[in-house]
């Protein structure tokens, strides 16, 4: 491996080193990458003839486009020979993340397995001799990576932008409070428990609670995005605030769920008016359009001096009830129903109407407060009024 050039990005504050290493050599740096870094996605499965074709270019020894790698250690003196330089890299494999070139790396390590498997000595050797160009950007934070494979993946097989966003807020899913359990799209797990949750979700909610806005980002260019995320990224934000909105929320679904006593709507409602937003409560209350709502409205009702914080709305929360279980299932439903009948934007108008739902409920200035029942329907004529 050699160093060919340093050149300063000031757009993200990190260093662009451009270096040549043969593909043996890039094996070794990179082939624990794709299975540990949090921030990979997975292997593309729509383009095999693609790749096939890419194995064979290799074999010809090709010269593919330079992949693209960042080191996330800024702690490295750049001011070094070669082998100093390749031993600090190997040294750093677990703060490695590929940036653009995913599906590539993916190709070569296939390759080289299928020769291996082959014994194939002839066509391995000269494939690991292979030299290609790869270019380290050293020192890069969250938000950088994120700024970059947008830029770099343009056009190509993109992150959805709940994935952005969870890889933001990744250092907030070592939460350990509660038991709560947040399970990260990539997982293929299902957030059936109580206290389980989907960790993209969760986050929508503590970003309306951050923005004060139920409404979803969602912003298709990948311009804005950007622009987006760095409004997100908020590093002066505390892990220790997003633990607050996270218990108020938990204490939220177990308070429901034992007040509605796990009653669900009945066979009768669904056969007159189809499937409801949510059976029982904690179904209606752990979709993301009420976790934005709920987000939203603490935040608006902290600002107004409603209450003081979010352990206050920890407080209001034990004190909730509800005068009759299946008329407030019936009640919610409905509205949702009402709304979905009615509205242009469907979840943003469920949004909207679960972030005036918990206004009423968590303000004791109001006929709502406290009560389940009032609260959703006070929250749709209000809803109705404001947009009708």
């Amino acid at each position: 491996m050699k160093k060919v050039s340093e050149l300063m990005d000031s757009r993200i504050n990190a260093t662009n080193v451009l270096v040549e290493m043969n593909i043996g050599e890039y094996e070794e740096l990179v082939k624990d990458v794709v299975q540990k870094n949090e921030f990979q996605r997975r292997r593309v499965r729509s383009s095999k003839t693609i790749y096939t074709l890419l194995k064979e270019d290799l074999l010809k020894e090709c010269v593919i486009p330079p992949i693209v790698l960042a080191l996330t250690n800024s702690e490295i003196d750049l001011h070094q020979g070669n082998d100093s330089f390749w031993i600090m890299l190997t040294g750093n494999k677990d703060h490695l993340v590929i940036l653009d070139g995913l599906q590539r790396t993916y190709t070569i390590l296939e390759l080289l397995n299928e020769l291996r498997s082959k014994k194939d000595e002839a066509n391995l050797k000269k494939l690991m001799d292979n030299m290609i160009r790869v270019e380290i950007y050293v020192g890069l934070n969250r938000l950088g990576i994120l700024y970059r494979m947008l830029t770099l993946n343009t056009g190509q097989t993109p992150m959805s932008l709940r994935q952005q966003i969870e890889m933001l807020y990744l250092d907030y899913r070592s939460t350990s409070i509660d038991n709560i359990d947040l399970i990260r799209e990539s997982e293929g797990r299902v957030a059936n428990g109580i206290s389980q949750y989907n960790f993209r979700d969760v986050i929508e909610g503590f970003n309306a609670y951050l923005d004060r806005d139920e409404l979803p980002i969602d912003k298709a260019d990948v311009v804005e995005n950007i622009k987006s995320l760095e409004k997100l990224s908020k590093e002066n934000q505390s892990t220790e605030l997003f633990d607050e909105y996270l218990k108020s929320l938990n204490t939220y679904i177990i308070k429901v769920d034992r007040l509605c006593e796990q009653k669900e709507i009945g066979d009768e409602y669904i056969q007159l008016n189809g499937n409801p937003f949510g059976k029982n409560a904690v179904q209606i209350f752990k979709k993301p359009q009420a976790m934005s709502g709920f987000g939203a409205a603490i935040g608006k009702l902290i600002d107004y001096s409603i209450v003081s914080s979010i352990d206050e709305v920890i407080t209001i929360i034990e004190d909730l009830i509800v005068d009759d279980i299946y008329d407030f299932l019936i009640e919610i439903n409905n509205s949702l129903i009402w709304l979905k009948n009615n509205s242009k934007k469907i979840g943003n108008a469920q949004r909207t109407y679960f972030a005036l739902f918990f206004r009423e409920l968590f303000n004791k200035d109001v006929d709502g407060y406290l009560n389940l029942l009032n609260s959703s329907k006070t929250a749709l004529r209000k809803y109705q009024a404001q947009n009708m």
